[in-house]
C-alpha cells in the first residue's frame, strides 16, 4: 500500500450556512447575486468549486489575510464560515461540486466540547469520491486488487471503473473477506482489501458516499 492522502477523493461536498449567523447569510446572499447555480429547492443549490472560491476572493480576501497573521492565541475569535470554506477548497484539490444548504435554525452552533475545550468544527458531508486504485496500491498488489474486485462483481468485464455506494462495497468486502479466509487466501493478500475498508470506515461509509472506483489492468 502506498502513501496515500484521503482529502484528494472527494468530488462532490455538502455544506450548510446559517441564516441567523451575519457571515453564513451575507455569504449565501452574494453567491445568489454573483454566480449562475442549480437549484434544488429555496434552500439548497449546488454551485463549483470554481464559483466559491471566485466569491471568496471577490469578497473576503483581506479578512482571509487578517486570519492568517493571528498568532494562535486570537485565531479562534477570528474564525468564521469563510476560512473554512477557503481551507477546504484550499485542502481538497479534487472537489469540483458544492451542495449549499441554508438552515434557518436560530439555535445554530459550531463550537464542541474537545477534551474540556470549546473548539469550532465546520462540518460537510461527501457525496461523491473517487478512488484511484493506482494511487492506493503498488504494481504487485494492483493484480491482486483487480482479481479479488473481480470475484466479487465489483469490476466487470475488464471494465477500469465503477460507481458503487460506501456501505454497499464495504458490507461486499467484509462478507468476501470471511469468504476467502475460509478458502484459504493468505493474510497478505486479503489484508490489501482490509485496506479499503480502512479507508472507508471513519467518514465516507457512515455518509454512504457514491464512490467511483479507477484501476488499470
Amino acid at each position: 500500500m502506498q502513501l496515500f492522502d484521503i482529502g484528494q477523493m472527494p468530488t462532490a461536498i455538502d455544506i450548510t450556512l446559517y441564516r441567523y449567523n451575519y457571515i453564513d447569510n451575507k455569504l449565501w446572499t452574494q453567491i445568489h447575486n454573483d454566480v449562475e447555480y442549480i437549484e434544488y429547492d429555496k434552500d439548497s443549490i449546488m454551485i463549483s468549486k470554481n464559483q466559491l472560491e471566485h466569491i471568496i476572493e471577490k469578497y473576503y480576501a483581506s479578512s482571509l489575510n487578517k486570519i492568517k497573521t493571528l498568532g494562535s492565541e486570537v485565531i479562534y475569535k477570528e474564525i468564521n464560515s469563510i476560512y473554512f470554506l477557503y481551507k477546504m477548497c484550499s485542502e481538497m484539490i479534487n472537489v469540483k461540486y458544492i451542495k449549499i444548504n441554508l438552515n434557518m435554525d436560530k439555535s445554530y452552533d459550531r463550537t464542541i466540547d474537545s477534551y474540556g475545550d470549546k473548539v469550532l468544527q465546520f462540518g460537510f458531508k461527501v457525496l461523491t469520491a473517487t478512488l484511484r486504485l493506482t494511487d492506493l496500491y503498488d504494481t504487485d498488489e494492483l493484480p491482486i486488487v483487480n482479481q479479488y474486485l473481480e470475484e466479487m462483481g465489483i469490476l466487470t468485464d475488464n471494465s477500469p471503473f465503477v460507481r458503487i455506494k460506501a456501505m454497499d462495497l464495504v458490507e461486499i468486502l467484509e462478507q468476501s473477506i470471511i469468504i476467502l479466509e475460509e478458502r484459504g487466501d493468505t493474510e497478505k493478500d486479503t489484508n490489501v482489501l482490509i485496506d479499503i475498508i480502512e479507508l472507508l470506515q471513519p467518514k465516507l461509509q457512515p455518509e454512504n458516499t457514491l464512490i467511483l472506483i479507477i484501476t488499470d489492468y
